[in-house]
């Protein structure tokens, strides 16, 4: 299907040259795999082997590391056209490539010495939220704990893990003391626990840590200054909804070019002389849905670029666009949700059965919508700004 709003712009075509060119060689194969992928519980291993060759797991990091140091826009759109072949496989890969931006206060040395000394063709898994237990001993920290949410159908090179540092005197605003540790996987032990509703081809699993020692060096504050030498880290925290915003958008498409071709073939029960396609309330409310997605994907490209901006130049977001942003992250989570249910809606009895690919869109993006990203209070934010509040939390 093609999209409403293509980007033409510089950035855009030089990403069409590189990673996204690159990827969309492997759409079709993606795409076809899908039901294999959601069936087997795991992307497939040769599409990981694939993706990595074309450089996405590396495509926002720095060049200085050997990145593509691909913006947050630039980045999402590659996770936008893999997520319309599959979601499943969008979010593996929005997982993975994104989530470095989360080890950004680890000590410049351990990460361009230890982690990036041999390049940055490199797998991340492993999750942020501070669900382990740390005791400060001498050299670095003992952890224990269970991290879910794990995701990514593949045998790690790092584990990424958030802590609470147990005994260490509170933060100013009263928090303890948050970190975040990389781990090698052989550290860790992955559970079976991911039989969820939507992206199940994702293995986001548990995962469990007990008493492993990790050194100073390989840890930092889960919330802290940026030691990664590209623009895109040194946004606030939080900056990567816009590739969560993108598996729902690809989704949409997707799901968009499974109603184009059913309505090109449907016939109603009753009136079997007709396609459905041919029904002028189906066509207006098509349009209305092709339209409201298209919107979804300018919001997302609108906002990113403006806080991309401000990073490029050095400078911090306001207050408007960062909430904008972000606010803009919860907005396509919810919204997203509604139009495939009508899309769903639209589609009648067909769209119901496992052979057709827009039931696994619908459960997809019901499953993304659930993600924090998407109920992180920044609608809240962004009226309390506009309204002239300036003391927002």
């Amino acid at each position: 299907m093609t999209t409403l709003l293509e980007s033409t712009s510089s950035h855009g075509q030089e990403t069409d040259q590189g990673v996204l060119g690159r990827v969309r060689a492997h759409l079709p194969k993606i795409a076809a795999c899908s039901a294999e992928a959601e069936a087997a519980r795991a992307v497939p291993a040769e599409i990981i082997t694939a993706l990595r060759e074309a450089g996405v797991f590396r495509m926002s990091l720095p060049k200085a590391w050997g990145g593509h140091q691909l913006d947050l826009v630039e980045s999402a759109r590659v996770v936008r056209e893999l997520s319309r072949a599959d979601g499943s496989t969008g979010w593996t890969v929005q997982a993975a490539s994104m989530a470095w931006f989360f080890v950004r206060s680890l000590p410049r040395e351990t990460l361009e010495k230890e982690v990036f000394g041999d390049g940055a063709d490199l797998l991340l898994r492993g999750a942020i939220a501070p669900k382990g237990k740390a005791t400060a001993v001498r050299g670095g920290y003992r952890v224990s704990g269970r991290w879910p949410l794990a995701s990514g159908s593949f045998t790690p090179d790092w584990m990424l893990a958030g802590f609470v540092v147990e005994g260490a005197p509170t933060l100013p605003d009263g928090r303890p003391e948050m970190r975040v540790a990389l781990v090698r996987p052989e550290q860790a032990t992955f559970l079976d626990t991911w039989d969820a509703v939507g992206l199940r081809a994702t293995q986001s699993t548990d995962f469990t840590m007990d008493d492993v020692f990790v050194p100073e060096r390989f840890t930092g504050p889960l919330v802290g200054d940026n030691n990664i030498p590209a623009p895109f880290y040194g946004l606030p925290y939080t900056a990567t909804g816009a590739s969560h915003d993108a598996v729902i958008i690809g989704c949409l498409e997707g799901a968009l070019g499974d109603l184009a071709e059913l309505a090109a073939t449907k016939r109603p029960a009753f009136n079997p002389g007709a396609v459905i396609g041919a029904d002028p309330v189906f066509q207006e409310k098509f349009a209305e849905l092709h339209l409201r997605t298209g919107a979804l994907n300018a919001l997302v490209e609108q906002t990113g670029r403006v806080v991309m901006d401000r990073a490029l130049a050095g400078e911090e977001p306001t207050p408007t666009e960062w909430f904008g942003y972000t606010g803009g992250h919860q907005h396509i989570h919810h919204e997203g949700t509604r139009i495939l249910n009508e899309i769903m809606t639209l589609s009648g009895s067909s769209g119901l059965y496992s052979s057709n690919p827009m039931q696994r869109r619908w459960r997809d993006v019901r499953c993304v919508s659930q993600h924090v990203a998407g109920n992180n209070g920044s609608l809240r934010r962004l009226g309390a700004v506009l309204s002239g509040q300036e003391d927002v939390r």
